[in-house]
This record gives structure tokens, sequence and C-alpha cells, in this order.
């Protein structure tokens, strides 16, 4: 877990290294990573949303800071290349190579900026309605866990569009080299197996046993999506550690609008 810790997220683990190979064999425990990272973007948007509910646009901001400052801007650049990738002009080669490329393009520019804003406008609309029916600024344990049911689900949604993009491959041979290929051939049909049934289990926690655990799935059905994108770009090695890192920005930003349609 301090290996999984360390390279999911900017937690101080005291470790000197990552050993990327251990979080590759382990990664069907990405939900359980994704709950320490929800709890404390659930408590920064708690107590910014009671403090400065009259002014929602800085807590919302306030909010997303968090996101990043608890899980660094590794998958954001993996976004950006994703879209350099896609929107590259050419064969599939010359659209791998754009992906590869270490300069970001104005296509992956566009595409963080949008996804940062529609994440932006997401956990507004969702923590402004929260404030409404329990409003943040009572402290209230039962206030709280309506924030925290937003974002660990939202964070277990994107982790879970990783594994996904892991098992979706129909072949693991031919799948490249780089981190993203070490991810791919060592997991497994019963890792991921595990990374459903405890995703599953958070959601049910932080839904209080509803339906709405269902919006976990959300990360499942971006995964696919983007999965099938990539490979009608980029070819058999489309699924890179590029396109995990996309998926999981993509699955957090719907899960959050789809919260936010759910509120609203």
């Amino acid at each position: 877990m301090f290996d999984l810790i360390s390279f999911l997220t900017q937690i101080p683990v005291r470790r000197k290294e990552t050993k990327i190979e251990a979080v590759a064999v382990r990664s069907y425990l990405f939900p359980l990573v994704a709950l320490l990272i929800g709890l404390p973007v659930a408590v920064v948007a708690f107590v910014s949303f009671g403090f400065l509910g009259a002014a929602p646009e800085i807590a919302a901001l306030l909010t997303l800071l968090s996101i990043y400052l608890v899980t660094g801007l590794m998958h954001l650049d993996g976004l950006a290349d994703f879209f350099d990738g896609i929107m590259a002009s050419g064969d599939r080669s010359e659209k791998r190579r754009a992906m590869k490329d270490e300069k970001i393009g104005i296509a992956g520019l566009f595409a963080t900026v949008f996804v940062i804003l529609l994440s932006f406008f997401a956990i507004e609309t969702v923590c402004a309605g929260l404030t409404k029916t329990a409003p943040a600024h009572s402290f209230e344990l039962r206030s709280f866990y309506h924030f925290a049911s937003v974002f660990v689900i939202a964070e277990v949604s994107a982790k879970i569009s990783m594994n996904t993009c892991m098992i979706s491959r129909e072949s693991k041979e031919g799948a490249g080299r780089g981190m993203g290929a070490l991810f791919i051939h060592s997991f497994s049909k019963s890792g991921y197996l595990v990374t459903l049934i405890s995703a599953i289990l958070i959601s049910l926690i932080f839904s209080a046993f509803s339906l709405r655990f269902f919006i976990v799935f959300t990360g499942i059905a971006v995964a696919l999506f983007v999965s099938h994108i990539a490979k009608n770009n980029f070819g058999g090695a489309g699924v890179s550690g590029d396109v995990m890192g996309a998926s999981n920005e993509l699955a957090r930003c719907a899960t959050l609008l789809v919260w936010a349609i759910i509120i609203v």
C-alpha cells in the first residue's frame, strides 16, 4: 500500500523509492487508494463551502486545487498527451509520435483546460446543492458524509477507469513497452474482479446503500470509450500509460458531472 499511495498521490509515506513493479502487481487495490484521496478532498470541500458559502466559486476552486495537491499532475499530463495524439493528422504512427512528444500541443492544452473547467463547475454545482439540503456550516457528521460521498465515489470511479483500461485489451501481446505495458501485463481478470468488488463495497458505504452507488460505473463507461478511441487512433498498442491517465481524469470529471445532474 505504501508503494501504491506513493505512486498515485503526493501523500508523504516515507518511501525512498517507489517500486513500480510492486504497484503494477497490486494495481487491483487502486480503489482503496481512491478512498484515501477522496476523504481529504471532501474535508477541504466541506470546510470551504462551510466558511465560504457566499462565495461558492472560491470554495470550488480550493476544492479543485486540493484534488491536484493530493494526486499530483501526472494524469493531467497523460490527458494532454492523449488528446495531442488523437487530434494529430496522419496515420497511426504519426499519432503515436504526437502522443509521445514531450511538448504539449494546442489540442492537449485545450482538453486539459476544458476538463478542469468542467470539473470546477461540477464541483460548484454539487457542493452548492449540498449546502442547501444539508448546510455545511453546521459541521455535522451527516453533512460531511454527503460531501464524502461525492468525492470518494468520484475518485473510485477514476481509479476503476484505469483498471478497466488495463483489462480492456483483447490481447496482452503487442502491448509495447513502458509503464503502461507493465501494468497491462501485470493485471489479470481475477485482479479486476477484486477491483470491482472493492469499488462496489466502497460506493455502497458512501451512498448509504442506495442506488446512487451505480454512479461509480461511470468510470467503466468512460474507460471503454477511451480505450475504443485509443485503439482506433493508435492501433494494437493503443492502451498506454497516457491513455490510462486520460481515462482517470475524464472519469473523475464525468462522475462529478453525473453527481451535479443528480443533485440539481
